[in-house]
């Protein structure tokens, strides 16, 4: 995985480990992953690019999300 991805994994991560009632530690990983997010696209990376890859951080074992997240990222090296 390219290393502007270390961050979200981390944020994701601890978010999917959260306590489902815990909702001040959900909203404090929702917004570290926005601003992550909002740093991405000031720093020239593709928000489609951003967008499937938090897809599919938000539920690992969605393997369509994955699939779509490698499609389009070769796409992009392909160009």
């Amino acid at each position: 995985m390219p290393t502007w991805t270390e961050n979200l994994r981390n944020f994701y991560w601890f978010l999917r480990y959260c306590r489902k009632h815990n909702q001040a530690c959900r909203r404090k990983y929702y917004r570290r992953i926005e601003q992550e997010r909002k740093r991405l696209h000031e720093a020239g990376v593709d928000q489609e690019l951003t967008r499937l890859f938090c897809r599919w951080m938000s539920n690992p074992r969605n393997e369509f999300a994955q699939r779509r997240y490698e499609v389009y990222e070769a796409k992009l090296k392909l160009f």
